[in-house]
């Protein structure tokens, strides 16, 4: 089933990890491409998901 909620940072840390594995792993040219473009997306989801949470203000308490 499909998870629409958002990710964690932890998550997408991990996510990647096994893309890259998988990509190094496999020996087939079109399932490494496929992969390499599912990767470069979670890398870009990684990055937009990092700087928004450090880029949120701090709430006073």
């Amino acid at each position: 089933m499909y998870d629409n909620s958002p990710r964690e940072v932890e998550d997408l840390i991990d996510h990647c990890r096994a893309l890259i594995y998988a990509v190094v792993v496999l020996d087939q040219p079109a399932a490494k491409e496929i992969l390499n473009l599912v990767l470069w997306q979670q890398i870009d989801l990684l990055y937009q998901t990092y700087h928004h949470a450090t880029s949120e203000p701090l709430e006073a308490e």
